[in-house]
């Protein structure tokens, strides 16, 4: 009789505590244009939508400030994200958004927010509270879910949930398997940074050894690291700017590969492009003390030639020889043009003619009346130093034969007009010589 009662004192003790913990786990829907305050509770979830709805409305605007307590801090886990696209290289401002602040309400800085498909998938704070806060616009032409957080409250001294402690160090470390196709390095940087962590940096041989059991055991074959030679290429150093022991292996360096994997099956440090290739990501955090998040290094210049292929050798040599070519052909214009002739050329009258010099110009006229010189031998009828300048006498061919006349005041021109009976007149054109 006494086992029969305590069986059911065990039972009604365990259904109690079902409902005890129910009760804990709350969810909290938006409530438009108010801000929640959640306090006293250890989990619970928050949902973007309002209370009986699947669906989020157009200009929402609602916010959940959680209070871990004293002594507490608070893991976020984002477990569904359906909401308006956002391009990725754009701002979530002016796009459905949540963001998450580190801090309470009076607290302005997100550590991050979630827009389009972007997805911390993890935050945690540095304090006791968390601060989320979520809009919507009046954009929405189709129906989204919005996003699902579940937060979690556990104690500062401690590793948060799903971390663990390798060694017996005040440090603790995450695999983090979410997105399961991974992300480039910067990306697993900053996830590690949105969970107050630091990419892991690897010195000691036994958080070496237990990383990779515990990596075999979570089935995991690589992960980002903190180790690049970003600042100086084949200067391998830590986020913290301690340089790399000369006890581990490393091979793949480049210099387009910069940043570290630690490849847990063979056992090496890989080095893979930053920006390009894409793995999960081990972070590293204090237990017990805030962990200063260190800065991604500066690329420093780097003095090294760079070897031309052999596609581009062939393109610079085609575009040298075209630009070759048509400073030739402006050359050959420049050089090569029709020039004027000179007086003493004898390409053509007209050229000669130009350049002949002028003797004053004289109207004179023709008077039928008056019988023209000719050139005869008489000295009486040739011309005088004080006589005005010639005609360019021209003998008679016959009676009815006209004198040269001085037509161009420019040039001087010898013109004889011949007219018999009633045939028309020709026209005879001479140039003095000079």
């Amino acid at each position: 009789m006494l086992i029969i009662m305590s069986m059911l004192q065990l039972q009604i003790l365990f259904i109690l505590f079902l409902n005890f913990t129910s009760v804990k786990c709350v969810t909290h829907y938006c409530q438009n244009g108010n801000t929640q305050t959640i306090n006293g509770e250890t989990n619970g979830t928050i949902r973007t939508v309002l209370s009986g709805k699947n669906v989020y409305d157009n200009n929402l605007n609602c916010g959940w400030v959680i209070d871990g307590g004293v002594g507490k801090l608070i893991q976020l886990s984002i477990t569904h994200v359906n909401l308006q696209l956002a391009p990725s290289y754009s701002s979530c401002g002016s796009y459905d958004h949540l963001s998450i602040i580190d801090g309470d309400a009076t607290v302005t800085k997100a550590i991050t927010s979630i827009c389009g498909e972007r997805n911390p998938y993890e935050v945690l704070s540095s304090g006791r509270y968390l601060y989320l806060k979520f809009y919507s616009n009046d954009k929405n032409f189709y129906e989204h879910t919005g996003i699902t957080v579940n937060f979690q409250v556990f104690n500062e001294n401690e590793c948060p949930p799903d971390w663990t402690n390798l060694t017996t160090t005040d440090q603790c470390y995450r695999i983090r398997q979410s997105p399961v196709a991974g992300v480039d390095w910067n990306s697993a940087y900053d996830n590690c940074m949105f969970s107050q962590a630091n990419l892991a940096i690897i010195n000691h041989h036994q958080v070496f050894d237990n990383l990779r059991a515990h990596a075999q055991n979570v089935s995991v074959g690589s992960a980002w690291i903190g180790l690049t030679d970003i600042e100086t290429e084949g200067t391998f150093k830590w986020l913290d700017n301690t340089y790399l022991v000369s006890w581990i292996r490393t091979e793949g360096n480049n210099d387009d590969s910069d940043c570290a994997i630690f490849n847990f099956n063979t056992q090496k440090f890989q080095f893979k492009e930053c920006e390009r290739d894409k793995h999960l990501a081990v972070c590293q955090r204090n237990k017990v003390n805030k962990t200063s998040i260190f800065s991604i290094p500066v690329e420093k210049e780097k003095e090294k030639t760079e070897v031309i292929s052999l596609r581009w050798q062939i393109i610079l040599g085609i575009s040298g020889g075209v630009i070759i070519v048509i400073i030739c052909f402006a050359l050959y214009c420049k050089f090569h043009r029709k020039r004027p002739t000179s007086p003493g050329s004898e390409s053509s009258t007209s050229h000669r003619l130009r350049y002949q010099p002028q003797e004053p110009s004289y109207n004179h006229q023709h008077f039928p009346d008056r019988t023209p010189r000719r050139e005869t031998n008489n000295p009486q009828y040739n011309r005088t130093n004080d006589a005005p300048p010639p005609y360019a006498d021209v003998p008679f061919n016959n009676t009815n034969s006209r004198p040269a006349v001085h037509i161009n005041p420019q040039i001087n021109l010898n013109v004889t007009v011949n007219s018999n009976g009633d045939q028309p007149p020709s026209y005879t054109f001479s140039a003095p010589t000079v």
